[in-house]
């Protein structure tokens, strides 16, 4: 709606949600009523239903009425929100393909709740249930459960892994931009081969802060994103042990045209730091698609042969800048699904060691190449990038990488 028209808003409808109660999108509507359009108010307003995540598309309009003034109106599109009880293939880098089965219902009850029930056989075996309701306890108060069981190979470890876990958390906005949460999570993971078996027991407490001004969760076109994350670790069995992870992430988003297909500059730098028992068996690496992009993910071999071992460490620091650009603006089918296309490029520089004080002695590792977006209901995008990864004056062959939600 053109910013020439401005007239007193007398009432606000919406029109579309089939599915959902309709108190679920009257909370996100802030513009008031008896005052004139506020165009920034009205799409501030649809950002946050977007964000909500359960539908394909959101519109807004002022309609005129007889007496000169209007209703603000917001068509809904409901995207797909559940799975029918089924199978289906997953794929995840670490572990390869799985087969999926069970029941995912991402409104559930029309309350804008997520309902997981399932599991999976193949490159990772697990089941559990998953839970999670963004107001349980009134505004942006959420409450989250899970709990499962997973089984799978290690990766770059001779080691079969074997986790057992429930974890409850809390979470409460402050504002619009200050996000929290707080969560407790009680764990056994078991590391074993046909020689040797590491058990732990413990209870794991774990805090979030952010703060958040993106436009659009899932693509953003302007905004920052702040986050702490502390992640504790204090044995029961073993009593003695401990081990504390502090992560943090720093981004923001620049639109760079005023075109409808966006062309954003996104940039994006982190860090984590270990304190405590920092056992072999938490080791983390580079080279995967939430890291430094272009480097094939590592194997035993490559482990156990120190040829790389820069790609592994406890301690890192690492950055990335994307150009995202939209080639076909997200849009919803006839069908209720989203679809869209983008394409970025990308840049990506990072250090991973054992020690924190080791890291600037140093060279860097990096990558850089470019990929595809797609979005897609229930995980927001699918993202597929191939880069070249580069240390020390040598690039090597390159590297596909997939994975779902944008890297930062």
């Amino acid at each position: 709606m053109g910013s020439a028209y401005n007239p007193k808003i007398t009432a606000i409808e919406f029109k579309g949600n089939e599915k959902t109660l309709d108190y679920i999108i009257e909370r996100e509507i802030q513009h008031p009523i008896h005052v004139t359009l506020d165009s920034s108010i009205a799409e501030a307003d649809r950002n946050r239903l977007e964000n909500l995540g359960i539908f394909s598309d959101v519109t807004w309009s002022a309609i005129p009425l007889e007496d000169g003034t209007a209703i603000l109106s917001f068509r809904i599109l409901e995207s797909i929100q559940r799975t029918p009880p089924g199978a289906f293939p997953s794929y995840e880098e670490d572990t390869g393909w799985s087969l999926m089965g069970g029941w995912i219902i991402q409104n559930f009850r029309g309350r804008n709740q997520i309902l997981q029930l399932g599991g999976s056989i193949g490159g990772k075996d697990t089941y559990g249930v998953y839970f999670v309701d963004p107001w349980m306890f009134g505004n942006h108060i959420s409450l989250s459960l899970n709990m499962g069981r997973a089984l799978f190979n290690h990766n770059f470890l001779n080691r079969e892994v074997d986790v057992h876990s429930f974890r409850i958390g809390l979470g409460k906005w402050f504002g619009e931009h200050i996000k929290t949460s707080i969560g407790f999570e009680f764990e056994q993971k078991s590391f074993s081969n046909e020689a040797l078996s590491e058990s732990y027991l413990y209870l794991a407490p774990d805090l979030s802060i952010k703060y958040d001004t993106r436009d659009i969760f899932w693509n953003p076109s302007k905004g920052v994103l702040i986050s702490q994350f502390i992640y504790h670790m204090e044995g029961i069995d073993p009593k003695d042990y401990s081990l504390t992870v502090w992560r943090q992430s720093y981004s923001a988003f620049f639109k760079l045209n005023s075109t409808n297909k966006k062309l954003v500059l996104a940039i994006n730098a982190a860090a984590k730091r270990k304190w405590g028992d920092k056992d072999q068996v938490w080791l983390n690496y580079f080279g995967d698609s939430y890291t430094v992009r272009g480097w094939q993910l590592p194997n035993r071999d490559l482990y156990t042969s120190g040829e790389e071992s820069f790609r592994f460490g406890h301690e890192s620091v690492h950055a990335s800048i994307e150009l995202r650009k939209d080639i076909i603006p997200k849009y919803a089918t006839k069908y209720g699904t989203e679809f869209g296309l983008g394409f970025v490029a990308f840049y990506d520089i990072g250090k991973t060691t054992y020690d924190w004080k080791k890291l600037m002695d140093m060279a860097p590792m990096s990558g850089a190449g470019f990929g595809i977006r797609i979005p897609m209901p229930m995980i927001d995008v699918l993202r597929l990038d191939y880069g070249w990864g580069y240390r020390n004056g040598e690039w090597n062959s390159g590297a596909f990488h997939w994975g779902v939600q944008q890297k930062f």
